[in-house]
């Protein structure tokens, strides 16, 4: 059997860095070949490897760190608000038998910084103040 492990959340600022991490134990099963995969909001949806979504803005765990450390983890860089939700880790190893297991999931939760708030709060006000003004001018 192969244990996998996932933290239940993290949060991330829109255009940072979110670090997805995955572990496993396999009980010193020695099976020769395993890979991993990252899937968005459940496991029967497409591997975001393969995603359009995710291009370029996806590093992997190295190979040396997945097969002696039990590292499955991923870093999703330039993250957006729209990258908010549920991902789940599952990690494959095959030999003379195929054995899978996967993680609970990890919550994904992105947030506009509060700077960015603030600006978009202030265009919204002068948007506004502007239009008043303009209907002063026309008389409305």
């Amino acid at each position: 059997n192969i244990e996998v492990s996932q933290i239940p959340e993290v949060k991330a600022i829109e255009g940072s860095t979110a670090n997805l991490e995955c572990s496993y134990n396999s009980n010193n099963l020695n099976l020769p070949a395993g890979w991993y995969k990252w899937y968005r909001h459940d496991l029967q949806g497409t591997d975001i490897f393969k995603s359009d979504d995710f291009k370029d803005r996806i590093t992997k765990e190295s190979p040396e760190n997945f097969l002696n450390k039990g590292s499955a983890s991923i870093q999703l860089h330039r993250v957006t608000v729209t990258d908010t939700g549920m991902y789940f880790c599952e990690v494959e190893f095959s030999g003379q038998k195929q054995i899978k297991g996967h993680g609970k999931g990890t919550f994904l939760n992105v947030t506009v910084s509060q700077s960015s708030c603030t600006v978009y709060i202030v265009f919204g006000v002068l948007a506004i103040f502007s239009a008043l003004l303009v209907s002063a001018y026309l008389g409305y």
